[in-house]
């Protein structure tokens, strides 16, 4: 582990792309935390600004929801780097834009460039995966992993907490114009990115020409079938749809956070500042969580740690919403990181142990729509109630009280014990378990 690391460190290609994303996703916070302040000070109602909070996750999902499934087919056919100079270059220019189009044109300007920003993203992240195995032997794909996610975290704390503070002191134009330049400086990083160029792929005809068109046609027809096929897959093996409405039901909870969580911190007046805090402290409590659930294995079943995930996740939940702000709150913050992340890594185990190889990729995708989806609908349920006058602790302390119930049930109906030996053995359709 240490020599891999040590190798990928000495590693330019790499290296470009661990600094460039560190550098990026550090910059990712300011913007966050600059929408939440303008979002919150130019609402129609600064005190209670649940609808237009409510929208953001609406701008920032939608692309993905739209566009995914398509999108990846055209960064399979891309050059790689290519694609990643060009999305951070849009992503930069979009948050840059962010400035005048707040002044002039009001929120409905800025969430057009959310979107914007989003759809840039949504080229991003699906190329940035599949470069890395370009970049580093196969036997250091696993390290080269590990050290990209501790890259995203340890940038949201840092990114958190520096966001926070500065947009609260000098205003959130400067959280967008430090994010953009964030995204230049990657840029850069990813223009000293070297690979060998893969084979020229087989010239196809004009798009307007009958063949090639009935190619690209027949294309989509098959991809729309895939995707009906992973989805058939997925309500057929148990595991699996019990995993997904678990995922959906904690991202449900991160739909109403995001519309209460700002109004209670700018009870306190510092809106960027008190979100940054709980954000980097969720941060730190998922960090530790993740290296004890690796340190200690499979010491339960995954219907147990799936349902102390979810228990321990919604008695924080509800926790914060009856603790002041400040210390207290941070605290909360942390324990609930903590129970998020034994409830991810083991959905994420799960699933991938109960889906053949030849489907994961599809349930996968569908999955995350499902999770993007669980969120724009709690996010504008909570928008809607909130703004009519449902405190929005209250809100915060129902999603909570789900969470824990649910954790709750799992405990006493010992959900996916049965059918979890035979899972291991049997594959059926691109399942693997109970059909």
């Amino acid at each position: 582990m240490a020599h891999a690391v040590r190798a990928l460190a000495r590693d330019r290609n790499y290296l470009s792309l661990w600094v460039g994303q560190f550098i990026s996703i550090f910059g990712d916070r300011f913007t966050y935390l600059a929408l939440l302040t303008v979002v919150v000070a130019r609402a129609r109602d600064p005190r209670n600004p649940a609808a237009e909070l409510a929208l953001l996750p609406l701008a920032s999902f939608l692309p993905a929801i739209l566009f995914g499934p398509w999108i990846g087919a055209i960064v399979d056919r891309s050059d790689t780097r290519r694609v990643l100079i060009l999305s951070d270059l849009a992503r930069g220019l979009a948050v840059l834009a962010m400035i005048p189009a707040t002044i002039y044109g009001g929120l409905p300007a800025l969430f057009a460039l959310v979107f914007a920003l989003y759809v840039a993203n949504t080229f991003f992240l699906p190329a940035r995966s599949a470069i890395v195995p370009l970049l580093v032997p196969a036997a250091q794909l696993t390290e080269a992993n590990s050290l990209a996610t501790f890259a995203g975290v340890a940038a949201t704390i840092a990114g958190s907490l520096a966001g926070g503070a500065l947009i609260d002191r000098f205003g959130w134009r400067w959280g967008f114009a430090l994010d953009a330049a964030t995204y230049f400086v990657s840029v850069i990083a990813l223009w000293r990115i070297r690979i060998a160029a893969p084979a020229p792929a087989p010239r196809h005809e004009a798009a307007g020409d009958g063949p090639a068109a009935s190619a690209a046609s027949a294309r989509y027809r098959k991809l729309a079938a895939e995707i009906r096929e992973g989805f058939s897959i997925l309500l057929r093996t148990p595991r699996a749809w019990m995993v997904t409405l678990t995922v959906m039901l904690l991202w449900m909870a991160g739909g109403v956070l995001h519309v209460a969580v700002p109004i209670m911190v700018g009870e306190g007046g510092r809106v960027a500042s008190g979100v940054g805090a709980l954000i980097a402290s969720a941060a730190v409590g998922m960090i530790l969580g993740t290296l004890g659930i690796a340190a200690r294995g499979a010491v339960a079943s995954p219907g147990k740690r799936l349902s102390v995930g979810l228990l321990g996740a919604g008695a924080s939940i509800s926790a914060f919403a009856l603790v002041p702000n400040g210390g207290a709150a941070m605290a909360v913050a942390f324990l609930a990181g903590l129970f998020v992340s034994i409830l991810l890594v083991t959905a994420e185990t799960a699933l991938q142990e109960a889906i053949a190889v030849e489907a994961r990729g599809r349930v996968f995708a569908l999955r995350d729509m499902a999770a993007r989806l669980a969120v724009l609908a709690t996010a504008g349920g909570a928008g809607w109630v909130v703004a009519r006058g449902l405190p929005p602790r209250t809100a915060v302390l129902v999603a909570g009280a789900l969470l824990g119930a649910t954790g709750l049930v799992g405990f006493r109906a010992r959900w996916m014990e049965s059918g979890a030996a035979s899972g291991a053995s049997r594959d059926g359709d691109g399942a693997r378990g109970e059909t």
